[in-house]
């Protein structure tokens, strides 16, 4: 009866998963059958469009264009940037936050975690004004005053979405709490010092949890849009979010009709690094996510 029952409730579960991952991949099943017809089968269709014909020359013109190609690429270097940053800040913070002895140290870890609290919503005029009216740059003063400081700049793109991470810091702390000082001692004896100790003892040891923490900061940057929407306008350093709204709100303000089909090719492309990056690093998610919760 047992068995029966434990049967009966895993194929329940089992078919609840299938339901929710159907319904979670019908929107991108249907921009990628969208994109590979014409745009008569996609005006036809009712659940899913059809092709009536492959036609794989959506994706030949997008790899062509060059304003795509520039979207993309500013888009890849910001991700990158970020995660390069993150990864570092987080050893060194970690570092200082479990291994480092002084006054207040607990007290001020406590207080970065309550920023988390904080929705980004709640800080994004502070934090544009803060880049608006910064001092001697983009035409500004000493006051922060002329000009357009750093929006419509790299500057706002490389360092408004926020370069500490707090969450990577915490999750980077808890494994390397459960890691003995003895290693640490050891490596000091050899004539290692500090740098050498985080880079070449710690860091081969939490790399499960850098590997979450580029994959999360890869997505997060990858789908930024509210902040490149606000302080961004200059085509030439949009990201891939906002420019392919900019295109399309462009199209229909000159009175065009946009062929739906063409940015259904477009947003497929968008969404295929994240999972790329996603599955490339898999296997060290869960264990990342365990080993951060492990403490000696």
């Amino acid at each position: 009866m047992v068995n029966e029952r434990s049967k009966l409730e895993s194929f329940a579960i089992y078919l609840l998963l299938i339901a929710g991952s159907a319904v979670m991949f019908y929107p991108f099943l249907f921009q990628v059958m969208a994109s590979i017809g014409s745009n008569k089968d996609y005006y036809d269709s009712i659940l899913l469009p059809i092709p009536s014909e492959i036609n794989l020359d959506r994706y030949v013109n997008l790899f062509q264009n060059e304003l795509i190609f520039r979207y993309f690429i500013n888009t890849a270097l910001r991700s990158i940037y970020y995660i390069a940053v993150t990864c570092f800040v987080s050893l060194i913070a970690s570092y200082v936050f479990t291994k480092l002895r002084f006054k207040g140290r607990d007290t001020v870890f406590v207080i970065f975690l309550t920023s988390m609290m904080i929705p980004g919503q709640v800080t994004l005029i502070p934090t544009y004004l803060l880049f608006a009216r910064f001092p001697f740059l983009g035409g500004n003063d000493w006051l922060g005053q002329g000009g357009h400081g750093m929006i419509d700049t790299w500057g706002a793109l490389l360092l408004g979405s926020g370069i500490v991470n707090i969450a990577a810091i915490f999750l980077v702390k808890q494994t390397m709490e459960s890691i003995p000082f003895e290693y640490e001692e050891a490596a000091r004896i050899d004539g290692a010092g500090v740098f050498w100790t985080i880079f070449g003892i710690y860091f081969p040891m939490v790399r499960a949890v850098l590997a979450v923490i580029v994959i999360t900061t890869f997505i997060t940057i990858w789908n930024d849009y509210l902040w490149p929407l606000v302080a961004i306008n200059n085509p030439d350093i949009q990201v891939i979010n906002t420019g392919v709204t900019s295109l399309l709100t462009t199209m229909m303000q000159s009175g065009q009709v946009p062929e739906y089909p063409d940015f259904f090719a477009l947003t497929a492309i968008v969404v295929l690094p994240p999972i790329l990056v996603y599955l490339l690093l898999q296997r060290n998610f869960i264990q990342g996510y365990a080993m951060a919760g492990i403490k000696g």
